[in-house]
């Protein structure tokens, strides 16, 4: 990493006190006075740990990087683009239009710098949770529903009936479904990694007989 970037990372590391990584995440997101971000994040974490159990994904895997998905909550959205390019990442199109969809690999990079994740399969599920990404695993999966079930804004979530009816059909139609409620809607920035986990998901459910209902969503 660029010695610019390990300087604005400097920022946002803190030393952790608690003894378990959900103690640590909530003191780390108090302390840049993001407690509601840390209620969400442990919502998240408890519904990707049940999902992961009900499909037979690790469990534990799942809950760690619900618990992180959203850690990056302590960078402003103004900042996101000086420290993707301060740490050598590439920025998208649709990132320099939106910077708050750096927030998925920006919670990766701080649990891995931060809270010291190096499991790639966590890091994958905490960079993907909002977009998801045309090579998802069934990991990637668990979290970037349990992050649409556990809706985070003050109004229920419009689309969690069929998205919650489609689970019992298959991860793949509980996310095609959101992603044609999501795509059908006023999306301002399609992202591109959404735009091929959408159509891998279409192909996906094609190939295996079921057919998505279309709907429309701002992305979280």
């Amino acid at each position: 990493m660029k010695q610019a970037g390990q300087r604005q990372l400097a920022t946002y590391t803190l030393p952790l006190q608690g003894k378990t990584l959900t103690e640590q995440m909530v003191q780390y997101l108090e302390a840049f006075d993001h407690a509601e971000t840390a209620v969400h994040n442990l919502a998240v974490a408890q519904e990707a740990k049940g999902l992961a159990e009900r499909f037979q994904v690790n469990a534990d895997k799942a809950y760690s990087a619900g618990l992180l998905h959203d850690v990056s909550v302590v960078i402003p959205n103004d900042q996101r683009i000086a420290l993707q390019i301060a740490v050598g990442e590439p920025i998208l199109d649709a990132e320099r239009q939106a910077p708050f969809l750096l927030h998925q690999q920006q919670s990766a990079l701080l649990a891995k710098t931060v809270f010291q994740v190096s499991d790639p399969e966590i890091l994958s599920a905490i960079s993907c949770h909002t977009t998801l990404k045309a090579q998802y695993s069934r990991l990637d999966l668990i979290v970037f529903l349990a992050d649409k079930i556990k809706w985070d804004r003050k109004d229920q979530a419009p689309f969690l009936t069929g998205l919650l009816e489609r689970l019992d059909d298959s991860l793949e139609s509980a996310a095609g479904y959101y992603m044609d409620w999501l795509f059908a809607g006023d999306l301002v920035v399609p992202h591109p990694w959404a735009v091929a986990a959408k159509a891998k998901l279409a192909n996906t459910l094609m190939s295996e007989g079921t057919k998505p209902k279309r709907h429309g969503l701002q992305l979280e």
